[in-house]
C-alpha cells in the first residue's frame, strides 16, 4: 500500500451483538477481510467489539459498508467509535440487557420444565406435557432459534445452530409421539421432554454464568477507567474555575487539593506533596513530589496543595493510553488462537456430519427402538460438540491475565507478546535510568581550561533541551548556581553519545569522552588515566579543546539486585548493555550481580548485540527507558520500557512497566508465563472434552456397557465445559503474583 493510502486510512471500532464462539469470530473476520480497502481486522470475543483499519474508497467502502458486511453475515452492529473503550461501553450495555433477557428466559424455562421433569410423579397426561413443553422450546430457547435463522442466512453453523437443531429434533419427535402414536412401534413411543427442557435450561444457564464470569475478567480495566476525576480546578486569570476534565488543555495550570485525584499528566509548578500511585504502578508506598516532578493522571494527592502544568490532557494521559493499550492487547490474538480459529471453521460442519453418520449407524445396525436411539444419539452429538469452550479458551485467559497485569502496572502492546515472553532466554538491561534511579547528580567537576562556571554554562547550552538523565542533573546544578546558558544558534543531538550546539560561531559539545574523541576533541594523555579512575563523566568541549568533565553519580535502584537474582533463578541469562564508561558500567553490574557487561556501546550497537543473540537462536528481552534504547527495544523479541522514560522508548517497546520497582518485571514475566500456561490448559480441556465426550455421545459405550449419554446430560456437560474454562481463566486474577 502506498504512503498516501496509508495516510488516508481510518480506524473504527464497532460493537457487535450476536457473537458467541470462535466460529462467529472467523465469520466476521472473513466477511470484512473480503472487502477491498480493508487493511486489518481485530475481533475481541469477550467484549464483542470489532476493530477495522481500512482505506475509504468513494462509492465502494465506508463505515456503512463495513456495517452492512457484518449484518449480512448475520450479526447486529450497535454503533461505531474511534476507540475500543467507547465501543465496549456500547457493547456492555447490550450485554447487560442480554444477560437480563437470558435470566428471564431461564426463569420461564425452569417454571415450565419442573412439571415436565416430574411428569411421571405428577401423572401428567401426554397433552399436558406437550402444552408445557411449547413455552420451554419456543420462549425459553428463542435466543438459540434466532441464532439458527442467522446461521441459515450466512450459511455457516455455530453453537446456536447446534443447540436449536438439537432441541427442535427432540421436541418435534416427542410431539409426533404424542399426536400420532399409532404410526410408531410401541418401543419407539417414548417422549424426550427431559432432553428438551434439560438442554435449554443447562445451556442457557451456562451462557448466563459465562457472561457473568466474562464481566469479572474485565474488572481491572474498569477500575482503571474509574480512576480519572470528572472535573478539574483550572487557574485562569488568577481565578480557580471548575471545568469538565474534557475541557482541560495542554499548558493549563490545575490546582489539586489534598484527597483529590489528578486528572491529567503534568509537572508540578507550585507546592509539595505525596501521591498514591498504587493504582497505576502497583507500588503501595507513597511518592514525594516537589516542583519539577512529573505526575500522572488518576493518582491520588495525599498531602499538600499542588499546582500542576498539564502536559497531556485527560484523553492523552498515561491513564487513558494505558486503558486503550490494555483493551487493544486483550483484543489481539496469540498465535495459538489463530490456529484454533482455523480449526473451528471446519469443526461445526464436521460435527454435523458426525451427527448424521451416528443416526445412520443406529438406524442400520442398532437394536430396537433403533429410531429412538438414533435420534437421541444424534442430538447428543450435536449438543456435546458445541465449540463454546474452544472459542473462549484463549480470549478469557488473555482478558483476565492482561487485566491482572494492569493491576501490577504492566501493560502489553498485544497478546502475541505472551508467546515471546514464555520463550525468553536472555534479558539485557540498560544502566542509566533502568538499573539506576535515573536521577543522576553532578557530584563534582574536573576542570582543565577556564572556570567551572564557564564549563557549566556551555554544558547547560547543550543539555537544556536534551531528555538524557545527565541533562536534568546539569539543568538542576545550573539552576542551583544561577548560571545562564549562552544562546544556542543550532542544536544537534547524537542519541547515547552527546549534544552539539553552535553559539556565536563556536562549536560546543557535551557528551561521553569516547564520542568527544571521535569528534576530534583533544584529550591530554596525562588526563586520560585520571579520567579512567572515575565512573560516569560528562565531558564539555569548545571547538577541539576539552574544558573538563562533570562527575555524575546515579544511585542504583533498590530493587535491581533482587530482580536480577530472581531472573537468574527463572533460568534466564542477564547482561548489562550500557553506553556509559567501563568503570561506571562494571560498578553497577557488580552491585546487581550481573557477570557480563557491554560498556561504551552506541545505540545502534545495542541493537546489534540483540541481533547477535537472536542469530544464535536465543529469545531476547531488552529493558530500557531512554531515547538511545529505542533501536534495541524495537529489535528485541520483547522490548520492555519504563513508563517514566522517553516517549520514543515506550512507543518502541512491547511491554511497559509503570512501576519503577524492577521486581515488577519479574512478576510480569511470571504472569505472562501463567497466562500462556492457562491458555494451553483451557485449550487442552476443550479438545480433550470433545475427544472423550463425542464417542460417548455417539453411543460407543452402549453395545458393551449399556451406557448412553442422554441429550440433557450432554447439554449440562457442554455448559460445564465453558464454565470450567471461564473459572480456570479467573485464576489469573489471584493476587499471588
Amino acid at each position: 500500500m502506498s504512503a498516501a493510502a496509508a495516510a488516508d486510512s481510518r480506524r473504527v471500532v464497532l460493537p457487535v451483538r450476536g457473537m458467541h464462539s470462535s466460529a462467529c469470530v472467523s465469520k466476521v473476520e472473513g466477511a470484512l477481510q473480503r472487502l477491498e480497502g480493508v487493511r486489518a481486522v481485530s475481533v475481541d470475543l469477550p467484549s464483542r467489539t470489532v476493530a477495522v483499519e481500512f482505506t475509504p474508497i468513494p462509492g465502494k467502502l465506508d463505515v456503512r459498508g463495513l456495517r452492512r458486511a457484518i449484518e449480512k453475515a448475520g450479526y447486529d452492529v450497535l454503533g461505531e467509535s474511534e476507540t475500543r473503550t467507547q465501543a465496549e461501553s456500547i457493547s456492555l450495555l447490550s450485554q447487560q440487557a442480554e444477560q437480563s433477557a437470558l435470566m428471564t428466559r431461564l426463569q420461564v424455562a425452569l417454571i415450565f420444565s419442573a412439571p415436565l421433569l416430574l411428569a411421571r410423579t405428577l401423572n401428567l397426561s401426554a397433552y399436558s406435557a406437550l402444552f408445557l413443553a411449547v413455552p420451554v422450546q419456543v420462549w425459553g430457547g428463542w435466543h438459540f432459534h434466532q441464532g439458527l435463522s442467522r446461521a441459515l442466512l450466512r450459511r455457516r453453523a455455530d453453537m446456536d445452530s447446534l443447540v436449536s437443531l438439537s432441541t427442535w429434533a427432540a421436541f418435534l419427535y416427542s410431539a409426533y409421539v404424542v399426536l400420532f402414536p399409532e404410526t410408531l412401534p410401541p418401543a419407539a413411543r417414548l417422549t424426550q421432554w427431559e432432553a428438551v427442557s434439560g438442554l435449554i435450561v443447562f445451556v442457557t444457564f451456562g451462557r448466563w454464568l459465562e457472561s457473568r464470569t466474562r464481566g469479572k475478567t474485565s474488572e481491572a480495566v474498569a477500575k482503571l477507567m474509574r480512576l480519572a476525576p470528572k472535573t478539574a480546578r483550572v487557574l485562569r486569570d488568577g481565578q480557580e474555575v471548575v471545568v469538565p476534565l474534557a475541557e482541560v488543555e495542554a499548558g493549563d495550570v490545575v490546582r489539586v487539593r489534598p484527597g483529590e485525584q489528578i486528572g491529567a499528566d503534568g509537572e508540578v509548578v507550585t507546592g509539595a506533596s505525596t501521591l498514591d500511585e498504587s493504582m497505576l504502578t502497583g507500588e503501595s508506598r507513597s511518592v514525594e513530589k516537589t516542583v519539577g516532578s512529573r505526575v500522572w493522571g488518576g493518582t491520588l494527592n495525599k498531602g499538600g496543595v499542588l499546582e500542576i502544568r498539564v502536559v497531556r490532557p485527560g484523553d492523552e494521559s498515561a491513564l487513558a493510553r494505558i486503558v486503550e493499550a490494555v483493551r487493544e492487547s486483550q483484543a489481539t490474538k496469540p498465535k495459538v488462537q489463530r490456529f484454533v480459529d482455523k480449526i473451528s471453521v471446519w469443526f461445526v460442519p464436521a460435527v454435523a456430519g458426525l451427527s448424521v453418520l451416528t443416526a445412520v449407524v443406529w438406524l442400520r445396525w442398532g437394536p430396537e427402538p433403533s429410531f429412538l436411539l438414533a435420534a437421541a444419539c444424534a442430538v447428543s452429538v450435536l449438543v456435546a460438540a458445541c465449540p463454546c469452550a474452544l472459542g473462549l479458551a484463549t480470549p478469557l485467559a488473555v482478558l483476565a491475565g492482561t487485566g491482572r497485569a494492569a493491576e501490577l502496572g504492566v501493560f502489553l502492546r498485544n497478546a502475541e507478546i505472551l508467546e515471546e515472553v514464555g520463550k525468553l532466554d536472555i534479558v539485557l538491561f540498560d544502566k542509566t535510568g533502568t538499573l539506576t534511579e535515573g536521577r543522576p547528580r553532578a557530584a563534582g567537576a574536573i576542570t582543565l581550561r577556564g572556570t567551572e562556571t564557564e564549563m557549566l554554562a556551555w554544558a547547560l547550552a547543550c543539555e537544556e533541551r536534551s531528555e538524557h538523565p545527565f541533562a536534568a542533573a546539569i539543568v538542576a546544578l545550573a539552576r542551583e548556581r544561577k548560571v545562564k546558558a549562552p544562546k544556542a544558534d543550532s542544536v544537534e543531538a547524537f542519541p547515547g553519545r552527546g549534544v552539539l550546539v553552535t553559539s556565536g560561531g563556536l562549536v560546543v559539545r557535551a557528551g561521553s569522552l569516547p564520542w568527544l574523541k571521535e569528534e576530534g576533541v583533544s584529550i591530554p594523555a596525562d588526563q586520560a588515566l585520571r579520567f579512567s579512575e572515575f565512573g560516569s563523566l560528562l565531558g564539555v568541549a569548545v571547538g577541539d579543546a576539552l574544558l573538563g568533565a562533570f562527575q555524575m553519580e546515579d544511585a542504583l535502584r533498590a530493587s535491581a539486585p533482587a530482580a536480577v537474582a530472581a531472573l537468574k533463578d527463572m533460568g534466564l541469562e542477564v547482561y548489562l548493555v550500557s553506553g556509559d564508561r567501563n568503570a561506571a558500567a562494571y560498578r553497577a553490574a557488580e552491585l546487581c550481580g550481573i557477570g557480563t557487561v557491554f560498556a561504551e556501546i552506541r545505540p545502534e550497537e545495542k541493537a546489534g548485540i540483540v541481533r547477535r543473540f537472536q542469530i544464535e537462536g536465543k529469545k531476547v528481552a531488552m529493558v530500557g527507558e531512554g531515547f538511545n534504547d529505542a533501536p534495541a527495544l524495537a529489535r528485541a523479541d520483547v522490548g520492555v520500557a519504563l513508563a517514566a522514560g522517553t516517549d520514543v522508548a515506550i512507543e518502541s517497546a512491547d511491554m511497559t512497566l509503570h512501576s519503577p520497582d524492577l521486581m515488577t518485571l519479574v512478576r510480569a514475566i511470571k504472569l505472562s508465563r501463567r497466562i500462556r500456561r492457562v491458555i494451553r490448559e483451557n485449550l487442552a480441556w476443550a479438545f480433550i472434552y470433545n475427544l472423550l465426550l463425542l464417542p460417548v455421545a455417539a453411543g460407543a459405550l452402549y453395545p458393551r456397557f449399556g451406557v448412553l449419554l442422554r441429550p440433557e446430560y450432554a447439554g449440562a456437560a457442554m455448559a460445564l465445559s465453558s464454565i470450567s474454562v471461564a473459572l480456570n481463566s479467573l485464576r489469573l486474577r489471584r493476587r499471588d503474583v
